[in-house]
């Protein structure tokens, strides 16, 4: 039960897609507390509220709490969320929408 992230290019054309695994998701917001001071952070806590879609430059804001939390996080995840960021990082995106189950 992870994350969807869905990618959209400038003229709103679907990308690809991308999954916040479980697992991820449970080391950025249930081993620490860290992620309330992150507001893009916070917007993706909960898998069955989030439904958000971000421009590209919520994209950059949400990259850069991915990259801050990451020390507070166990070292087994930092593969994952390092490959989350260079995706995400590609500025074909111009477009991401998160949702939950």
């Amino acid at each position: 039960m992870g994350l969807d992230i869905e990618m959209y290019d400038k003229e709103d054309r679907y990308l690809d897609f991308k999954e916040i695994e479980e697992s991820l998701h449970d080391a950025l917001f249930h081993t620490n507390n860290n992620w309330r001071s992150y507001l893009y952070l916070r917007k993706i806590r909960d898998y069955y509220l989030t439904n958000v879609e971000f421009d590209r430059d919520e994209i950059d804001k949400f990259i850069k709490d991915l990259g801050n939390i990451k020390i507070f996080i166990p070292g087994d995840y930092h593969p994952a969320l390092s490959e989350l960021i260079k995706i995400l990082s590609n500025h074909e995106i111009q477009k991401i929408s998160i949702v939950g189950d």
